[in-house]
């Protein structure tokens, strides 16, 4: 799936003040599991996740990064 840096950081970001995470990333359409968000300097947020294949992925997103990348 095609997504711009830009849009995931918002969707990431649009949960850190909830207490219920039901539709978390359910748009995606790949499975995923043990998702983690790490903030980093200067307000990014990394996804460290394990894909299908059972390996390790990262992906560091920000606001105003206009990038379009595949997910997961």
């Amino acid at each position: 799936m095609r997504i711009r840096r830009c849009d995931l950081f918002d969707h990431v970001k649009s949960y850190e003040t909830k207490d219920n995470f039901d539709g978390f990333l359910e748009f995606i359409d790949a499975p995923i599991r043990e998702v983690r968000c790490i903030r980093l300097p200067e307000g990014r947020i990394r996804l460290k996740y394990i894909d299908q294949d059972n390996n390790i992925q990262r992906v560091d997103v920000g606001p105003g990064e206009e990038e379009e990348i595949d997910f997961p």
